[in-house]
């Protein structure tokens, strides 16, 4: 299977799997617990399935989400997109030079550090979460998806054109990513200091309280 057809398949799974626990669902079953009590009550006859489903679907539809759903719903997609790096990088143990393992580590933490506030981020419009999913989803695995194809010789000891071996073009490129993660680790924290000053200045105002030291 294709890592975009797994994708697929695992972000179909992982929305059933939300919807289960949504309170949605729970409104539904109600409403359709209901009509099967009306069923067997005797008070619907021919038509009593469309009628239990219809009940369950108006139950999905009027429902608003809560905000526990939303946060069961951000925390899913968390783990999910967490559980595809560390198969990914499982997948990677043995295969490849302690250096490039020593890359991939710290990699792990700077996204460790970035993916909890990933649907946050999104939610702002904020352009670094695409970067971030997309260094997850498509980056990461493609660049390693080329440089596994070689022959572990010929990656370690062939001198290209550039007079670099494609095992250093390697750690250059997981260099650039861990760049890219900690430019963006900066901008993150950079505006929640802004939010945190800001706070200052506005209890400053309210209460006259003595000015936090940052």
């Amino acid at each position: 299977m294709s890592r975009a057809a797994g994708g697929q398949t695992g972000g179909w799974a992982a929305g059933l799997q939300r919807h289960l626990r949504s309170t949605r669902h729970l409104v539904g079953t109600l409403l359709a617990v209901a009509g099967l009590l009306a069923h067997f009550a005797g008070l619907l006859e021919a038509f009593w399935l469309p009628i239990v489903l219809g009940l369950y679907a108006l139950g999905v539809l009027v429902t608003p989400q809560t905000q526990t759903d939303l946060q069961l719903e951000e925390l899913a997609g968390q783990q999910a997109l967490r559980g595809e790096l560390q198969t990914f990088l499982r997948g990677l143990h043995g295969r490849v030079a302690p250096d490039v393992q020593a890359r991939l580590a710290r990699l792990e933490a700077q996204l460790d550090d970035l993916l909890p506030r990933l649907r946050e981020l999104e939610l702002q419009g904020n352009p670094h979460a695409f970067t971030i999913r997309q260094i997850v989803t498509d980056y990461l695995p493609e660049t390693f998806e080329n440089y596994l194809r070689l022959p572990p010789r010929y990656a370690q000891q062939h001198v290209l054109l550039s007079g670099r071996t494609p095992h250093a073009v390697l750690l250059d490129q997981l260099a650039l990513l861990e760049q890219t993660l900690e430019s963006i680790t900066v901008s993150v924290a950079q505006g929640d200091t802004g939010e945190l000053l800001a706070n200052g200045r506005f209890l400053q105002d309210k209460f006259g309280t003595p000015d936090l030291k940052l």
